[in-house]
């Protein structure tokens, strides 16, 4: 895939839109995607593609990429094929398998430590902290490059999420875009982008915005500028919290996104992807079910014809803490409100929420279209 000004486009020149789920895990404290101890990798990745998805947001932490223990079987129980292997090694079969299936396979290098993302004080906004160094970062970008450079669908790295504060050496440090200070997230994605390119110059490199992936309005000033034309991504993240005002008219909401990076499609500069967003399927499955904000990304994702992600697959957690301590914010096996499958992982648990979501996949507008 490259991209022709505001639109993702495949080998031959036709748009993709990437719609897609997030499913996580992998990030997290076992460093394992959760749903492997309740149902088959293979039926999993076929029922994600049966509803029309096309994508999968895949996240990981460098810490996941570095362990060289086994997982331990109880969260394989659905998978024996898979006891015996590391994290990284489940991680490569979850990506054999959606790919299998057709499914565009998206890393995303959610932590540098293991646990729950995201908050100010979680010292993992920065693309380094006092545990991990920014080489370590470079080097794992380059490693997943390198171990997926034969496989066309891996075909988008999310370099890093959701930018914030982080305290490093007892600094509190803020992220900077085009500045050419050391939280110049434009200058690493710069850089990034250009080190995997060397590898494999076919990934599109998916650069999400400041503030928790909300604000992308330094690409007005300083664009990413690849060796590798053609291949930059921007990716805001949006939520009912997302600093929206309590009930947003929709116009409102409008103008906002695109003042924070709807702008870039406007003007035709790059594509962009939402790569996380969501809420309690439960209350969207309900008629008027999650108010203002899900009418009004809803209206604005299908003006604008934007790319997504939905937040999440998973209908259960992880265990996960809060990165670099030991304290547990979910269990294993607790019920994610934001997900779409059954507790067992086997079927569609909220089917109006993926009625709502299958409504916003094809493709309006674009090369090839209409």
């Amino acid at each position: 895939m490259s991209t022709s000004g505001r639109f993702i486009v495949d080998a031959h020149g036709k748009r993709v839109r990437l719609a897609g789920v997030n499913w996580y895990g992998a990030s997290e404290d076992m460093g394992v995607p959760v749903g492997l101890d309740s149902t088959n990798l293979n039926s999993l990745a076929q029922l994600i593609a049966a509803q029309g998805f096309n994508c999968v947001r895949f996240p990981f932490s460098l810490w996941m990429l570095e362990q060289t223990t086994p997982v331990a079987e109880e969260y394989l129980l659905a998978n024996p094929e898979l006891q015996g292997s590391t994290p990284l090694q489940v991680y490569d079969a979850c990506v054999k398998a959606l790919t299998d299936q057709g499914l565009i396979v998206i890393p995303n290098c959610h932590l540098l430590d293991y646990g729950w993302c995201c908050a100010n004080d979680d010292t993992n906004g920065l693309w380094f902290n006092d545990r991990w160094q920014a080489t370590q970062f470079t080097a794992a970008w380059q490693n997943i490059t390198r171990r997926y450079a034969s496989n066309p669908l891996v075909a988008a790295m999310d370099i890093k999420n959701e930018p914030r504060h982080a305290t490093v050496g007892q600094t509190a440090l803020g992220p900077a875009w085009g500045t050419a200070v050391q939280t110049d997230f434009a200058a690493m994605y710069t850089t990034v982008g250009n080190l995997i390119h060397q590898i494999n110059p076919q990934p599109l490199i998916i650069c999400e915005g400041l503030n928790y992936a909300g604000d992308l309005t330094g690409v007005a000033g300083h664009r990413i500028q690849l060796t590798q034309p053609d291949k930059v991504v921007y990716s805001m993240h949006d939520y009912s919290w997302s600093d929206h005002p309590a009930n947003q008219s929709q116009a409102a909401y409008i103008e906002q996104m695109t003042t924070n990076g709807g702008y870039i499609l406007n003007q035709g500069i790059a594509p962009v992807w939402i790569g996380e967003f969501g809420d309690n399927a439960s209350a969207l499955s309900s008629p008027g079910g999650g108010g203002n904000w899900w009418a009004n990304i809803q209206a604005w994702i299908k003006e604008a014809d934007v790319d997504w992600c939905w937040w999440a697959l998973n209908p259960t957690h992880g265990q996960s803490c809060t990165p670099g301590t030991t304290h547990i914010q979910n269990n294993w096996g607790a019920a994610e409100p934001y997900g779409l499958l059954t507790l067992d992982w086997t079927a569609v648990g909220y089917p109006a929420v993926v009625t709502m979501l299958q409504a916003m996949m094809a493709p309006r507008t674009g090369p090839g279209i209409g």
